[in-house]
This record gives C-alpha cells, structure tokens and sequence, in this order.
C-alpha cells in the first residue's frame, strides 16, 4: 500500500490534480499526513471545466489552497460509510453533502466514479467533476 501522493501519480489518472497540489505545496500533507479521505476529480473531470477557470484557480494561491482543501476530509470514509453519511466537514472548513441516489453515491451532486483506493495514510474517491467551494461556486456563477 502507497500513500494518497503516490496512489495517485501510478495511477495516471489524476495527472492535473497532481500538478495544482505541486502547485499548491501540498504534496507533503497527501504523502504523510492524515488520514484523509480524498475525493479526488480524475483527468477527465477537468475536461468540462472552462480552461480560464481552471487557470483562475491555479494562479490565485488561496482560492487553490481552498478548493483543494475541499476535497479532503479527516478520517477514513469507505464507500460503505458514505452510504450512511449525508455530511462531512472538508479540511477547508465547509461541508460537503453525500447522496445516494439511483445513479450511485453523489458528493454535492458530483458522482463518485471509483472508490476505495485504500492508501497508507486514508482513501480515494474519484470524483466526476472538482468540487468547488460554496464561496467559489458562487463567483464561479457570478463571474
């Protein structure tokens, strides 16, 4: 078993998540600390998301810092927990919702496409879409 950085970086898969945590220094807290529970957008996720949003995201360090924050929770949630969850408290301080609905578990109505990728240091959820901040989500809607 491999911590949540390197599960990630074999994978392949989550190759612009990998490049905005280098980006946002947070290579350290996906390597050692936790444990965590990542919901993580793989490469496909960022496909749907305007490229100057994304570039928005990446040069503003505190509004990346948050919206990566937002993808991680404390703790060790496997997919047979978040079927009876409807919240968690993201490390960035706001909680995000899990549903389950017929298409499958929903995170803030985000499906989750792979689960339980078991690291030494939590879980991965890939996730179809990045999560956003209800504060980001709202300039994200407003321009």
């Amino acid at each position: 078993m491999k911590s949540i950085l390197a599960t990630l970086r074999e994978s392949g898969s989550f190759d612009v998540f990998l490049d905005l945590a280098w980006v946002a220094g947070m290579e350290e807290r996906l390597s050692t600390e936790g444990p965590y529970t990542l919901f993580v957008p793989d490469d496909d996720a960022f496909r749907d998301l305007p490229r100057s949003e994304l570039e928005a995201i990446r040069r503003n360090a505190d509004r990346l810092g948050e919206t990566l924050n937002y993808h991680i929770v404390p703790g060790v949630h496997s997919m047979i927990d978040l079927l009876g969850i409807r919240t968690l408290r993201s490390l960035q301080g706001d909680d995000l919702t899990v549903e389950v609905a017929p298409e499958g578990v929903l995170v803030n109505d985000v499906a989750v496409v792979e689960s339980d990728a078991w690291c030494t240091n939590g879980i991965c959820h890939a996730v179809s879409a990045l999560l956003l901040p209800p504060v980001a989500r709202a300039i994200a809607a407003h321009g």
